[in-house]
């Protein structure tokens, strides 16, 4: 089937969740498993448009050492099971597609899935992405689309059925602070998780940050609601940074 490139989009911006059923088992003593996060070559479920990865797709985001990938349950960022930065989490291409091996942490959340595992409730794991410049294709009638490269996110076991419409939700919102602030989306992730750790951020874009808050002030706040809230501790920073 002939593509076609879609119009070029904002690198980082648009960020993606895909699951896969049924390509998840645990190793040995059931403190590391083995999963896909994908598959290449196979059709997903209507979309409603069908999707496909292609081999070599995650070749470049693998390569990179610039951003860690972390391995979560139903990527949520508060329950994370390893990472790349530690060496927990091995991350690797292979003829059949995104191979994933952990070293399942002793933690609540690390004792529950290696449980899970053994049991076989299990068998679903899904990865958050976004899409660079020139990195997929549409079929002329919108129908297929073909991915040729992937930057990758995150890699989740999934425990039940993908959380879609709050994944999309919460994109939907980073996606409109992004564009009110100027800062692509990937950018002010990042800048949004340094400032929940304290840590210090890009000037630049924490004032953009800070005046679209300011912004969103009523005229008469009492200092209680979550956007005062979040400018107090806006102000905080500023002078812990001073």
């Amino acid at each position: 089937m002939e593509m076609t490139p879609v119009k070029p989009r904002t690198e980082g911006s648009g960020v993606e969740f895909r699951s896969f059923e049924g390509e998840i088992r645990d190793v040995g003593d059931g403190n590391t498993f083995v999963g896909y996060a994908a598959v290449f070559n196979s059709d997903s479920e209507p979309l409603p448009f069908t999707e496909r990865i292609l081999p070599g797709a995650f070749t470049r985001s693998l390569r990179s050492r610039k951003r860690d990938i972390r391995l979560y349950v139903n990527h949520d960022s508060n329950m994370v099971l390893a990472s790349r930065r530690s060496g927990t989490l091995t991350l690797t291409e292979d003829d059949r597609g995104l191979r994933v091996e952990a070293e399942l942490p002793d933690t609540t959340a690390g004792r529950d899935m290696r449980e899970l595992l053994r049991s076989g409730i299990v068998d679903k794991m899904s990865f958050g992405f976004t899409i660079p410049r020139g990195g997929d294709r549409w079929s002329e009638d919108g129908r297929t689309r073909e991915l040729r490269e992937i930057a990758l996110h995150e890699v989740s076991v999934v425990t039940g059925f993908p959380a879609y419409e709050a994944t999309s939700a919460a994109v939907r919102s980073l996606s409109a602070l992004s564009e009110r602030t100027g800062i692509a989306v990937d950018d002010l992730s990042d800048t949004l998780e340094a400032l929940a750790a304290g840590e210090q951020v890009d000037p630049e874009k924490a004032d953009a940050i800070a005046a679209l808050v300011q912004s969103s002030q009523p005229a008469e706040d009492d200092g209680a609601g979550l956007l005062g809230l979040k400018q107090k501790q806006h102000d905080l920073l500023a002078k812990k940074w001073a």
